[in-house]
């Protein structure tokens, strides 16, 4: 099977899960808390997916035409979408906790994310290593 196809597999069934949990997180929250979570990801979303998709095709033009060493854009794209999940993740921590957010719902939103980070970057090691 080829590489690409056997990537795909965790990045899909990740975002999956991801949004799943993080739609039943959703639906427990009040209405008043709903209206403010989608202030906050309206804004910040469109950035970041940006970056993300700009790293991306980096990674996968690179693959093509080799403009730097295979193995130095497999490990600088893995390290900084680790670094933006991290870093996104936690500054969304921040914002709904200082916005009176329950714990609950900040914890499956961190599982949320993290898991969805982990298949992006499963991906990324699945094209690069395997």
């Amino acid at each position: 099977m080829n590489n690409l196809l056997i990537a795909y597999i965790p990045l899909i069934l990740s975002i999956f899960l991801s949004r799943r949990m993080l739609q039943s997180a959703i639906r427990k929250l009040d209405d008043e808390l709903k209206i403010k979570l989608i202030n906050y990801t309206t804004k910040d979303k469109s950035l970041q997916l940006g970056i993300v998709a700009a790293i991306l095709v980096l990674f996968l033009v690179n693959m093509k035409f080799e403009w730097i060493s295979f193995w130095i854009s497999s490990y600088l794209s893995i390290g900084i979408l680790t670094v933006l999940a991290i870093f996104s993740v936690y500054r969304a921590y921040q914002k709904l906790k200082a916005d009176g957010f329950p714990s609950w719902y900040l914890s499956d939103m961190i599982k949320g994310n993290l898991l969805r980070s982990l298949g992006l970057i499963l991906f990324l090691v699945i094209l690069s290593f395997v």
